[in-house]
């Protein structure tokens, strides 16, 4: 393989695999990232208890990895706020992982009565009721920093969609008239804590995805290179007809392996 990079952001579904399926070439390039000692992390855009369920989807698949080579937006977030807000009171809307996440990082969680945080980070919450709205928009109106995860505004499960962490976002969004931060892609904040994480430069890093208006958007805005694969969302005719130009194309990660960019 000839791509001059020691850093890969890599996307997971539709790229390493579609369903419960390796996408081919998918195994031989995280043994050639291993083997060459280049630095990797997988990205989710999921918030909550994303990493364990990577990992663990991975494993079943034949590909052997640990949280060191996994990057959550949930985990980016709080990362993020640790960064900036040492020592930070959080009003956490979201489930115990998210939590406890919080609690890791030496965060502060917020009394859900006391209306008032510096931060507001918002996560999937499938108990969120009126009570969580209302302290959630007070601590926003009152000067919190707004936080979202992601914008997803529905969560694929295996009965069908449900509603997904952008609903709560778009909930408090409406209550408190402030528009959030959002980490996950196609924003660039779960990239840029990623090569933060690596310790590395977006100069050499380069984003895997097969998305272009999530992954490739994603890379550009956090200035890294970019990498498309066809084996997803994205096909030849969308991708002729986009405005966003990847770096890279390749058919898949076997053809990343060949070193055979895709000709349009």
């Amino acid at each position: 393989m000839q791509l001059p990079y020691s850093t890969y952001l890599i996307d997971l579904d539709g790229v390493v695999y579609r369903g419960e399926t390796l996408v081919p070439g998918a195994a031989d390039f995280i043994s050639w990232l291993d083997t060459h000692h280049k630095k990797y992390l997988f990205l989710t855009n999921n918030s909550f208890a994303s990493e364990t369920q990577v990992i663990a989807k991975l494993g079943r698949l034949g590909i052997t990895t640990d949280k060191s080579h996994v990057l959550g937006a949930g985990q980016a977030a709080v990362q993020n706020i640790a960064h900036r807000f040492p020592g930070a009171t959080v009003y956490v809307v979201g489930e115990q992982p998210l939590i406890d996440l919080v609690h890791a990082h030496d965060l502060q969680v917020a009394d859900p009565d006391a209306h008032r945080a510096d931060v507001v980070l918002v996560g999937l919450d499938r108990g969120f009721d009126y009570k969580k709205l209302t302290g959630a928009v007070l601590a926003v109106r009152a000067g919190a920093t707004f936080i979202a995860i992601n914008r997803d505004p529905l969560l694929p499960t295996a009965g069908g969609a449900v509603p997904g962490c952008g609903t709560m976002v778009a909930a408090i969004e409406a209550g408190s008239s402030v528009k959030p931060e959002v980490i996950g892609k196609p924003q660039p904040a779960l990239l840029q804590e990623a090569v933060l994480s690596l310790n590395s430069t977006v100069d050499e890093t380069v984003m895997v995805g097969d998305t272009l208006e999530v992954d490739i958007l994603a890379g550009k805005a956090a200035g890294t290179h970019t990498l498309l694969v066809l084996s997803g969302n994205t096909t030849r005719t969308q991708l002729a007809a986009s405005s966003i130009t990847p770096d890279h194309v390749y058919e898949n990660l076997a053809t990343v392996m060949a070193d055979t960019p895709a000709r349009l």
